[in-house]
């Protein structure tokens, strides 16, 4: 009977896309912090700086590599309806966002119906995505700046900064979203289990349950 009352909302092989992107990001992100601000860094003495810059640059490789390749080999049907889905955008879409901030504070909100990622979760995707991107490309330019001009260097290293700074926003957004609220903490279930209630799909991806229903 419980297993009636869910529906699959990830399959394995996107839960573990999601899961090697987060662990990797969060990786970089904090020997990211330790590399930069060398003074907190400092406590950890220089062998642990030196662990901090070897576990950077190892990380780099399964952040550039390892999700993409779990995206095209295990989930390739769900990645161009995602890519899609994130491409694509309505005018519910657009209403969505206007009333999403007082469902993000826990105000009561009317929003519209939406497809298997809402219009919250397009706009995490493609920061995610384009901000990806943005670190990889000036992370290994970063890592090779033997072979590159002072002037490129100039532009890469902030740019690289500020590639931090936006996914580490994102990933405090969707972490509070999906661990804290109240009205969509079941969705780590559905990233954690691959299945959701079939209440919280009706309830936030009412046009993606309806398709579900109609098969």
């Amino acid at each position: 009977m419980k297993e009636a009352n869910r529906v699959l909302r990830f399959t394995l092989g996107e839960r573990l896309a999601h899961w090697s992107h987060t662990v990797a990001f969060v990786t970089l992100l904090l020997t990211g912090l330790l590399l930069v601000f060398r003074n907190a860094g400092h406590l950890l003495g220089p062998p642990g700086l030196r662990l901090a810059g070897q576990l950077h640059h190892w990380t780099a490789w399964p952040f550039t590599f390892l999700t993409p390749a779990i995206l095209v080999l295990a989930a390739p049907k769900q990645t161009g309806e995602w890519l899609r889905s994130i491409a694509t955008w309505t005018k519910d879409d657009l209403a969505f966002l206007a009333a999403f901030p007082r469902e993000f504070f826990g105000l009561k909100a009317e929003l519209p119906k939406q497809g298997k990622f809402n219009a919250g979760e397009k706009v995490n995707s493609l920061l995610t995505l384009f901000g990806s991107l943005l670190l990889i490309a000036t992370g290994w330019i970063m890592l090779y700046r033997d072979h590159f001009s002072k002037a490129t260097l100039a532009w890469v290293y902030p740019l690289h900064d500020l590639g931090a700074l936006l996914l580490g926003s994102v990933i405090i957004g969707h972490a509070y979203l999906a661990l804290l609220h109240p009205n969509s903490r079941e969705s780590i279930r559905g990233m954690v289990g691959g299945t959701v209630s079939r209440r919280f799909a009706r309830e936030h991806h009412a046009l993606w349950y309806e398709r579900l229903n109609s098969r």
